[in-house]
């Protein structure tokens, strides 16, 4: 598009690709302060919703080193060892990009249900190399009062999650084009 055409964007690629990955980051700011500050009770895991709804939009790359970021947050934020929901992350949001960058759409539906897969596997492995492996005393009380209640909240508040990513990359994302290609008589239907 030419400078003086009035279908042209006002703001260049670049500058909407910055500003998205600024409202990432400060998304990714404020969850993991909320996930930090409170009581001792049972938060929800925001930062996971937020990469894989991140990677619903991105390409394979980004979304895996954003992934990577936000589990290493949550790693630190719950007091882990560092690296494990890292590596977690990485590898289901470059998995997640690539689905949906070829084989799924983008849609609320397919979200919620790569999200709850990968939040369900992800609350197995931590419920049973973390508490249930070493057969501490009442480890199924940490399931019913900490695990089970912090999935639960994370799910809920994964729409919402959603909906910002959704909005971020609806404002600074680029425009979509649709291309269509035009019947061409030389070819012969049998």
């Amino acid at each position: 598009m030419k400078k003086n055409d009035p279908g042209a964007p006002l703001i260049g690629p670049g500058i909407r690709t910055a500003v998205k990955w600024l409202i990432f980051a400060v998304l990714t700011v404020f969850m993991y302060t909320s996930l930090t500050s409170g009581s001792g009770k049972s938060q929800a895991l925001l930062l996971m919703p937020l990469a894989v709804g991140v990677s619903f939009y991105e390409h394979e790359i980004p979304s895996a080193v954003f992934g990577s970021v936000c589990g290493l947050l949550l790693d630190v934020a719950l007091g882990k060892l560092p690296g494990f929901t890292a590596l977690w992350l990485c590898l289901c949001c470059a998995g997640t990009a690539a689905l949906f960058g070829s084989l799924l759409r983008r849609n609320i539906i397919n979200f919620l249900w790569v999200f709850c897969l990968i939040g369900g596997i992800y609350l197995y492995i931590d419920y049973y190399f973390y508490y249930k492996i070493w057969g501490y005393e009442g480890y199924q009380l940490v399931l019913r009062h900490r695990l089970i209640p912090s999935a639960l909240k994370t799910l809920g508040w994964s729409l919402a999650v959603f909906a910002a990513v959704y909005l971020a990359e609806r404002l600074c994302g680029m425009p979509r084009k649709l291309d269509l290609e035009e019947q061409d008589g030389n070819i012969e239907r049998v």
